[in-house]
């Protein structure tokens, strides 16, 4: 019964939500769609409205970027994934 429990536990311990981090998209970054603009003159203002933010999801493991629309509220409850513009 242990071992059945355990192998449970690793099977829903086993996402990669522990291995990733966000990097805030700023204004004046260029746009994540390639449009040539910068952030604050093509999407900013629509999700400014929405109270969302762009920010690329970097994974720890594997160095993966994407971009993600999350909301405000969710990146201030995850602050401590987020790091500074990595070079």
């Amino acid at each position: 019964m242990k071992k059945i429990l355990n192998n449970l536990l690793t099977f829903f311990n086993t996402g990669d939500d522990d291995s990733f981090y966000y990097v805030r998209i700023e204004r004046n970054d260029k746009c994540y769609c390639n449009s040539g603009k910068k952030y604050k003159a093509c999407h900013y203002p629509d999700h400014q409205k929405k109270s969302k933010l762009a920010v690329k999801k970097i994974s720890e493991t594997t160095g993966e970027e994407s971009i993600k629309i999350i909301s405000v509220k969710r990146l201030r409850k995850e602050y401590y994934r987020v790091k500074s513009d990595v070079h």
